[in-house]
């Protein structure tokens, strides 16, 4: 059950990808909550949703390959590019000119490309502890992920047999 259900929902097509998404609530502004990472769907914002819907509208979509969106077997629709240019296309199909993006982990490099490429729809962004290789810092995170693990330390972790 949820805290909240949404206000309107629908889908977007993105050439051979559909996006599910859902807007809560009309007040202004409108925030964009984005989704966190390839593997995660827009539920993972809904303790977050029923107290901003009462002040904002609004909009959360589910990525592709996630919730109620298509699951290509193709890797293209999971790149930067193709992500980013799925939230723009969410914002287009909800009538949404102008957001506030709200950003977790990989969601922030989405929100970056947004910034720098649709600044005229983007009115600000949050982005809580960003997975983006800004500065220094991230030599030791290109770790073989296919590969046997040699080590549980640190970005080693992150790999398919840990």
């Amino acid at each position: 059950m949820r805290a909240r259900e949404p206000d309107a929902d629908g889908f977007v097509d993105r050439g051979p990808v559909k996006l599910h998404w859902e807007r809560f609530g009309d007040g202004e502004p409108t925030l964009l909550l984005l989704p966190t990472w390839t593997i995660v769907h827009a539920r993972f914002w809904k303790a977050q949703v029923p107290y901003l819907a009462r002040h904002y509208r609004v909009v959360t979509y589910d990525g592709p390959g996630n919730g109620r969106s298509d699951r290509p077997l193709d890797a293209e629709p999971y790149g930067c590019e193709e992500q980013a240019q799925a939230a723009n296309a969410v914002l287009d199909a909800t009538g949404t000119d102008r957001a506030a993006l709200v950003s977790l982990s990989m969601g922030a490099l989405w929100a970056l490309w947004l910034m720098a490429n649709r600044p005229q729809q983007v009115l600000g962004s949050v982005s809580i502890g960003p997975s983006v290789p800004l500065g220094p810092g991230y030599e030791d995170r290109e770790q073989p992920f296919e590969e046997p693990y040699t080590s549980t330390e640190g970005w080693a972790k992150y790999n398919r047999h840990y």
